[in-house]
């Protein structure tokens, strides 16, 4: 994001301002993701199996929130939710909410923005 706050600095204070209603120019907003994700996220609640998800951090964070009710409480906050790279998150939906069990894949640190970078590249061959 420093590289955008550089070169256009108009577009990063407006998507400060609105990460949840904020489109970039031919692109698309947390909004529009949501919506996009709607029938998927219904048919993810059917299953009974199992299921793997892969995918980038704006998708897993709406797909967390809408899951994880009980503790992201309103939609405005899944643009902010911290999706690790390199972290599996095993969420175990029940009657009352859903468990979140959290595994670091590789040693990170936090940056600034609420994302982490890897520090390994090369994780242990085990």
């Amino acid at each position: 994001y420093q590289e955008i706050e550089e070169i256009d600095p108009e577009e990063f204070k407006m998507r400060k301002q609105d990460k949840l209603g904020y489109r970039y120019p031919r692109g698309e907003s947390y909004l529009d993701v949501m919506q996009r994700l709607d029938t998927i996220i219904h048919e993810l609640e059917r299953q009974r199996d199992p299921v793997l998800i892969i995918g980038h951090q704006g998708i897993l964070r709406i797909i967390y929130g809408y899951l994880m009710w009980n503790e992201i409480e309103t939609r405005e906050q899944c643009p902010h939710v911290s999706i690790p790279l390199n972290t599996l998150k095993c969420l175990r939906p029940h009657a009352y909410g859903c468990d979140c069990e959290s595994l670091c894949l590789i040693n990170q640190k936090p940056t600034d923005d609420g994302q982490t970078e890897p520090v390994n590249l090369d994780p242990p061959s085990h």
